[in-house]
This record gives structure tokens, C-alpha cells and sequence, in this order.
């Protein structure tokens, strides 16, 4: 709507005060809180309210809204709650997207508060210590508030005047709310539990057969609560977005650990084998390409990646390492295995461990192609540069972020498309 427009309607808004008939009372709007995950985890992305009439596109601007501490990107209509401008003239609804934060670490929480690092290290012990139930946090609840500072119009002419600040009542979660949560008894482990979250293909067909991926996340998401695997980041999900599974649909599995699994130690925990179990059993119940069952994990469940790639060598079809170590002295059987392995050269741990690793392959007569990549630069020419080094006759391959610490290595590997297709390319 235009300035002058606008100004007339706020001149008519005003003469109600004066006994004027120009506007009529209306109901305030239902408002939906858009929650998404990013890399460095879940935040809120859109704001959507759900007027009484629809409203007329040509009266709705960015400038009509506020949403405390953020900056919104596009406002339009829409004829039902969802992202994704659908350029109608007129909606019941009207989105409000908004610029993503920059991304930091502040949505990781470390494994272990200061006090105990420090009374660990003194004991001459490194990292989260296996079996612990590390430093776990309630569930980022994602909430919106908005105000309406402009006038919006009706398609029947009502006046919608600015008001008061309104609350979300509901809270979306795109993507993860595809998951389905369960809790698997393993009857080899004397009924021992293991909670995971299970993504099923979108008009699953049990005559055809579908990839699996298992997703395990760090030790600073050790955690009671089932979903907190898939607030943390992308690990999980990104497998699971519109356009991944347009082109690969397949089963996502993300379990959740309410103790560490593995570590600085590489010692590992009955859980590991427990995972195994819990992907048997769905080879049970569901038509899963043995041929093509692939193993990703960042940090902890990186490391646990690597050690069930050496105690079940001929398992997974590739294997997505992120941020992650292991005692290089056992890790020959990788030579042999489809890997693509992600660390950050800010990353005291992961990066050193990593090139032990791979260099030891080499020594044993496998081929490996590294590079190094600026994690700031674009992702378009990042994905450019990852899709470069694939060539026919290798199947180890290394990319090595030269910005970021530890935690950031994951903020960035799961948007690496090149090294995910490549990972989806690999049978058995």
C-alpha cells in the first residue's frame, strides 16, 4: 500500500476517536511461531498470523510489522500457514519471514561445565568421560511476539488498525516435526533402552527399497530428551529437506544418547553396539537397501562412526565423518571403506587425529585427496570447489575448513552437497 494511502487510512483511524463509523472492531489475529534448525541449531525463522478475512497483498509491508530483535525479510499473504511466497493478491494469512542470525556457537552447550573440566584434567583425564550424563539442557522453546505498526485491509473492506504486541499460541518445527520418536528394547542387551527419531520416506512403498542414514550427534547434546538430537543442528535433518528427498528419498534414524558413548580414551560403550541392533531391527520392519545403509556422526558420534566402521567393516556402503578422532593404530580397516571425513584447523583434537588417520591409509596403499576450504566464502563456490576434487578412482576424500574451532566444523559439513551426493552415490 502506498504512503498515501496508509496516511489516509491513519486519518480515518483516527476520526473513530471522534465518533466516526470508518472502522469497526476486529478480532486480533492467531499467531504461529515458525521454528527452523540452522547449523548452529534451532531459532525461530517466520512469523505467521492468521487474520478473521483475508487480507489484500497490496496493503501488507515489511514496514507494517516488528518482531522484538529481529530484522523481517519479506511479509505477503498466503492461503494457508506455510512458508514460501505464494504472490497471491489476497490471504487469511500473513507471513512475516525473517533474516537468519548470524550464526554462532552459542546454540551448542558444551558436554561439561568449566568446574569439572578443569577437576578432570587435573586427574589427567581429557573430555567427557564415558558413561557420564554430561551437562544436559531443557529443550530450546521457540515462541514469537509481533506487533502490527500499519493498517492492513480486507478483501470486504475492514480496517485492520495497529495494536497490541500478540503472542504465539502454537509453535511449528519444520522438518523435525516429520520425525517420529521411539524408544527401541534391545532384547541382546537385557532389554537395555536406546530413544531414537525416525524420519520414514514421504509415501513410503514397502515393494520398494530405500538408503538409510544414521545420524549420531555430539556428546554436548547428551540429553534426556528425545528431540534434543535434532534441535542441535542439521546433522539429522538436512536428509530429510523437500529437495534431498525429491531426489534421494531415504530413512533418516538419529538416536538419542542420555550418556556419553565413546571417549578421549576411544573406548566406547555398550550403546555403540546397541545402535547396530536398533538399525537391525528396522531392517525388519521396514524395505531398507542393505546395499546402501550410511553412518554420519559429528565429534562423539563421529568417533563412534569410525569405530563401527572398524568393528563392522563391511556394514556401511560410505561414511560421513565429521569433527571427529580415533586411535589411528586401528583404523586400517577404513582403507577399504567409502569415506568422506570433515574437520576444521581450528580444532585441536579432530584435525591432528584426522591426518594421522589418513596418512596411515596412504602408507597402506589407499589413494586419499584432501582440501582446504574457506568456511566464510560463499557455499555456491564452497560446493564448487568440494565437487572439483571427486574423481573416479578414490573413495577416501578430506575436506579441511581453514576458519572455525571444533563446534563450527558441524555448522558448515552438512550443507557440503558435493560430499553428501558423493556419500549417496556409494553401494555396497
Amino acid at each position: 500500500m502506498n504512503i498515501l494511502h496508509k496516511s489516509l487510512l491513519t486519518i480515518c483511524l483516527s476520526a473513530i476517536s471522534f465518533g466516526s463509523s470508518c472502522m469497526a472492531a476486529v478480532p486480533a489475529p492467531a499467531v504461529e511461531a515458525v521454528a527452523e534448525v540452522y547449523g548452529d541449531g534451532i531459532a525461530l525463522s517466520a512469523v505467521i498470523l492468521n487474520y478473521s478475512q483475508p487480507i489484500m497483498a497490496s496493503s501488507v509491508d515489511v514496514a507494517d510489522f516488528s518482531v522484538p530483535s529481529r530484522s523481517i525479510k519479506q511479509a505477503y499473504v498466503a492461503d494457508h500457514a506455510s512458508k514460501g511466497n505464494q504472490k497471491l493478491t489476497e490471504g487469511k494469512y500473513v507471513v512475516l519471514e525473517l533474516e537468519q542470525l548470524p550464526m554462532t556457537d552459542q546454540g551448542l552447550v558444551p558436554a561439561h561445565d568449566k568446574k569439572e573440566t578443569s577437576a578432570r584434567k587435573k586427574m589427567g583425564k581429557n573430555g567427557p568421560e564415558l558413561g557420564s550424563h554430561g551437562n544436559p539442557h531443557p529443550l530450546k522453546k521457540i515462541t514469537a511476539e509481533v506487533k502490527q505498526q500499519g493498517i492492513l485491509k480486507g478483501t470486504d473492506s475492514t480496517l485492520y488498525p495497529t495494536g497490541e504486541t500478540w503472542k504465539s499460541t502454537v509453535t511449528r518445527e519444520l522438518l523435525i516435526e516429520n520425525f517420529t520418536q521411539g524408544l527401541f528394547i534391545d532384547p541382546e542387551q537385557n532389554n537395555a533402552q536406546l530413544m531414537y527419531n525416525l524420519y520414514v520416506p514421504q509415501n513410503y512403498d514397502p515393494q520398494k527399497q530405500y538408503p538409510l542414514v544414521l545420524f549420531m550427534h555430539d556428546a554436548g547434546t547428551v540429553s534426556p530428551e528425545n528431540k534434543a538430537t535434532l534441535y542441535q543442528g542439521k546433522g539429522a535433518i538436512t536428509w530429510t529437506t523437500p529437495e534431498w528427498q525429491a531426489q534421494h528419498p531415504c530413512f533418516v534414524l538419529a538416536p538419542q544418547y542420555d550418556t556419553v558413548i565413546v571417549d578421549d580414551n576411544y573406548q566406547y560403550g555398550p550403546e555403540l553396539d546397541r545402535t547396530m541392533h536398533l538399525v537391525n531391527d528396522l531392517l525388519n520392519k521396514y524395505n531398507i537397501d542393505k546395499k546402501r545403509i550410511y553412518n554420519t556422526g559429528q565429534s562423539m558420534g563421529g568417533m563412534t562412526s569410525i569405530a563401527m566402521d572398524v568393528k563392522y567393516p563391511d556394514f556401511f556402503a560410505a561414511s560421513y565423518l565429521v569433527a571427529c578422532k580415533w586411535n589411528e593404530r586401528v583404523t586400517a580397516p577404513l582403507g577399504a571403506q567409502n569415506i568422506w571425513a570433515v574437520a576444521a584447523g581450528g580444532a585441536p583434537g579432530a584435525s591432528p587425529s584426522m591426518a594421522k588417520i589418513l596418512d596411515g591409509l596412504e602408507q597402506n596403499g589407499a589413494k586419499v585427496l584432501r582440501q582446504t576450504l574457506n568456511s566464510t566464502d560463499p557455499q555456491t563456490e564452497i560446493n564448487q570447489q568440494a565437487a572439483a576434487l571427486i574423481v573416479p578412482d578414490c573413495h577416501i576424500y578430506y575436506t579441511l575448513y581453514n576458519k572455525g574451532g571444533h563446534r563450527s566444523t558441524w555448522q558448515h559439513a552438512y550443507d557440503l552437497l558435493p560430499a553428501m551426493e558423493w556419500i549417496f552415490a556409494q553401494h555396497k
